[in-house]
This record gives C-alpha cells, sequence and structure tokens, in this order.
C-alpha cells in the first residue's frame, strides 16, 4: 500500500501509486486517474509524472480528490507538489517544514524527527558547510562577529551563532577544555528523503554563489570553464565516471593540503541543453 507520507516527491508518489494500482488491475490507466480529476487531456497525468507539465492549484485539488485523499493528505499533497515546483529556497524550506508539521499532527515530536530536521538544515544551507571548514582550517574560540565576516558573502552575527550552535548539536564540531571549537570525527548519517530534498537546495544555492563570483572575484581568484557537446548516452555516463575521478582525487589534493587557509566551492555542472529528435522531427 503506498503512503503518501514516505514521499517529498509527489512525481515519485504518482508514480508508484500508478504502478500499485496497475498490480491489482491490468485495466488501469492514466486516463481512468484523469477522468476521476475531471480533466480531459489523455496525456495529462503521463506529462505530469515525467516533468513535463506543472501543476496547477485547481488541478492539485482536482488530482488529490481523485486519488481520494483525506483532509492532512490533501493538505501534505499540496505542500509537496508546491515544494517541488519552486526553486525558492527559502519557500522550499518552508514548505518542507510544513510537510513535516502535517505528517507528525497528532504525534509527539520525537529526537529522531528534531534530529532530521537539522540534519535538513545542514545539508541545504552552503553556510553551515562553509562555517565548518572555516573552524577546521582556523579554530573557533567564540569570535561570532569575525567568524561572520570571513564566510564570503558576509553572514550576520546572529547566523554565525546559530550555524555553530547548529554544527555543535549535530556533533560535526565539539569545544574543547580551552573553550577552542575544532571539527569532530563524526558523520553525518540522514535518510534519502531528507538527504535528496536538501542537496537539491544546496545545488540550487551553489549554483547562485557560482553567478555571483563571476562578477564579484578577479579571474585569477575564480576558474569559470565550459563545454557544449554533442555525445550519446554511453559517453554520457564514461564522462560521468572521469568526474568522479577528478572529484576524488581534488579531495586527495584538499585533504593532503597542510596550509588550507581558505574555503572554496567546485561545482560539476553537466546536463542536457536540447531533447532527442525523433525521425520525423529531426532537422
Amino acid at each position: 500500500m503506498i503512503n503518501l507520507f514516505d514521499y517529498t516527491d509527489f512525481r515519485k508518489y504518482l508514480a508508484d501509486y500508478y504502478n500499485d494500482r496497475k498490480k491489482d488491475n491490468p485495466w488501469f490507466s492514466y486516463q481512468i486517474i484523469a477522468n476521476k480529476a475531471g480533466i480531459k487531456n489523455k496525456g495529462f497525468i503521463y506529462n505530469i509524472i515525467n516533468g513535463k507539465k506543472i501543476l496547477s492549484k485547481s488541478n492539485i485539488f482536482k488530482l488529490s480528490k481523485a486519488l481520494g485523499h483525506n483532509r492532512y493528505e490533501a493538505e501534505y499533497f499540496e505542500q509537496c507538489v508546491t515544494f517541488n515546483q519552486t526553486d525558492d529556497i527559502l519557500e522550499r524550506k518552508n514548505l518542507f517544514e510544513r510537510m513535516c508539521a502535517i505528517k507528525n499532527i497528532g504525534k509527539k515530536t520525537s529526537e529522531v524527527q528534531l534530529l532530521r530536521r537539522d540534519q535538513y538544515e545542514f545539508v541545504s544551507n552552503w553556510q553551515h558547510v562553509a562555517i565548518r571548514s572555516i573552524i577546521g582550517m582556523h579554530g573557533f574560540k567564540g569570535g561570532y562577529k569575525r567568524l561572520a565576516k570571513i564566510v564570503n558573502p558576509p553572514m550576520s552575527v546572529t547566523q554565525a551563532k546559530h550555524s555553530v550552535q547548529l554544527l555543535e548539536k549535530l556533533k560535526l564540531i565539539c569545544k574543547g577544555k580551552d573553550g577552542n571549537y575544532s571539527i569532530s570525527e563524526t558523520g553525518l548519517t540522514t535518510g534519502k528523503d531528507v538527504i535528496n530534498v536538501a542537496f537539491q537546495n544546496f545545488h540550487f544555492a551553489a549554483t547562485d554563489l557560482a553567478r555571483r563570483a563571476i562578477t564579484v572575484f578577479p579571474v585569477n581568484k575564480r576558474n569559470m570553464t565550459g563545454l557544449t557537446l554533442g555525445i550519446s548516452q554511453k559517453s554520457y555516463s564514461s564522462i560521468c565516471d572521469e568526474i568522479q575521478i577528478f572529484q576524488n582525487k581534488i579531495m586527495e589534493i584538499a585533504n593532503k593540503d597542510d596550509e588550507a587557509n581558505r574555503v572554496y566551492q567546485l561545482n560539476f555542472h553537466f546536463f542536457p541543453i536540447s531533447d532527442i529528435p525523433s525521425e520525423k522531427e529531426k532537422p
């Protein structure tokens, strides 16, 4: 039985819902769902699942009703769809918290749930990652004003304090007897839903940072290159393997650097900018 509350990706939920119903009834189809929702377009549900169409507010309500959602499921589904269809980081954070709240209505929030929320915030926000790296290189004894200024672009003192508190709560940094903070060896383990959603937010923010770097930093302080390639799926996979090898090499260089004094962000952006035309569509 498919449980909506197990999902943060509404398209994955719809695909699994369809496949689950199809197993029980071979005659079940996308059209049956569309008919129940009062939607005439035959390919509507298929296109939604495959990311070719977006769900409007009115169609969210219609589809939710067709899927037989109760009051809380309908509200969760609406938040989930909006969450997946926006790239505004602050809005996504608020929507994710709302989804967690709906999921746990009537239940006491457990320590595990609070931990997952903290984990989500850490992975989502590049500033927390940067603060941890800065503390690892320079240490930290409570100079929040200086710590906030080191981050580029600078953060507020309040944000710096919150970041340190979060890192300490997650045991990613620890305070020594001398009052100096340092990086702990504790790893961060999260659920798949937390990781997938949080990393989307992180990559959104990292892309914005890259755009800012082009205008803010001189050429000798940043490296921006790009390639436009015509390749097959096989070559795509091979290039992805090479990127992973390169990433491992970069990490090896960074880990051996005893003179590290600055935090850098390295992004790998590799994505299609064309569709595959059918024989009829070939120019």
